[in-house]
């Protein structure tokens, strides 16, 4: 790992040594190939979407093509280095990893890989996510999570709620207050009125709070990988409004409310569909826990790089 490794005490848990002197990009480009190099070059696992680009043994996991499809959503230096570095590094490495089908189709169309050379190994849920009995009494909330950008597209999710406005509910998202100002053109006490409340810096336990008293849990997103809260919100028995996009309907199909996720006004008729649903079959929600496991994915990628990258020893 890298000196400025985030969290030091899950990297000692793993037993993870320091590697290198840089950090960042440059760490990654250099001192860990260098590294991986003197170790005879065994195959390397690359959980986020980046890779050393001039080492031989990688295996990848790329988690969407936002960077692709959209580049405008981050910033120039970001877009350019992704859309530079990513298609070599998809082309030379061993084997790729993904979380839909849609992503390996997507990958497949774009860097014209065969989609055999693409694994799909499905996201899951954190332990963390599944804190608490179950045993919560659901409120009247609407609940939508994630970061506040355009991706995400909670400044539509705003006037749509403030649109619907469904009697004795609230909606919260947890997010950056000062950017949803920004997005939706409106100041605090507009959303106060509005019954919608930001939430922001919550521990994992408040999280997992909000999803279990949360009547609907709702993903506008205008483009995703896999949409990991939607998952969350099955577990904690949520009704789900998703946007209508090919990962959506791919993963969530049978289990979730649609909506146009670029049209303000089927987004509030979305809501108050959502709303008075009927929760999905538990049957099914337990159905897709098991097929959206870390678990399973790991055993994937345990078995591509035992069987393409010569991974030997015990693995835990």
């Amino acid at each position: 790992m890298p000196p400025d490794v985030y969290n030091k005490a899950v990297a000692a848990e793993l037993g993870a040594q320091v590697i290198g002197s840089r950090t960042g990009h440059a760490w990654e480009q250099t001192d860990l190939p260098r590294y991986m190099r003197g170790l005879g070059s065994p195959p390397l696992f690359n959980p986020c979407n980046t890779a050393p680009l001039f080492y031989s043994n990688n295996f990848i996991t790329l988690h969407d093509l936002a960077f692709h499809y959209h580049p405008g959503w981050n910033s120039r230096a970001f877009a350019l280095w992704y859309n530079t570095l990513v298609p070599r590094i998809v082309r030379r490495s061993r084997h790729l990893f993904t979380v839909s089908q849609t992503v390996q189709a997507e990958i497949a169309s774009v860097y014209g890989v065969p989609k055999d050379k693409v694994s799909i190994t499905y996201n899951g849920l954190a332990d963390t996510m599944t804190m608490g009995s179950g045993s919560v009494a659901k409120e009247k909330m609407v609940f939508a999570v994630g970061s506040f950008n355009t991706r995400k597209n909670h400044h539509r999710l705003i006037e749509a709620f403030r649109l619907a406005a469904p009697e004795g509910y609230r909606l919260v998202i947890t997010g950056d207050k000062n950017k949803v100002f920004a997005d939706a053109g409106i100041d605090e006490q507009t959303l106060a009125d509005s019954h919608i409340d930001i939430r922001r810096s919550l521990t994992d336990a408040e999280l997992a709070d909000l999803y279990q008293r949360a009547a609907v849990l709702v993903s506008v997103s205008l483009y995703e990988g896999f949409g990991i809260p939607v998952l969350e919100g099955l577990y904690h028995g949520c009704r789900i409004l998703c946007s209508d996009i090919a990962v959506y309907r791919e993963l969530y199909g049978d289990v979730a409310t649609f909506c146009r996720p670029t049209d303000v006004a089927d987004i509030a008729q979305g809501i108050v569909a959502a709303i008075h649903a009927p929760a999905p079959a538990q049957g099914r929600v337990a159905a897709l826990l098991q097929q959206y496991s870390y678990d399973a994915a790991a055993n994937e990628i345990i078995e591509q790089m035992t069987k393409r990258g010569g991974l030997v020893g015990k693995v835990k």
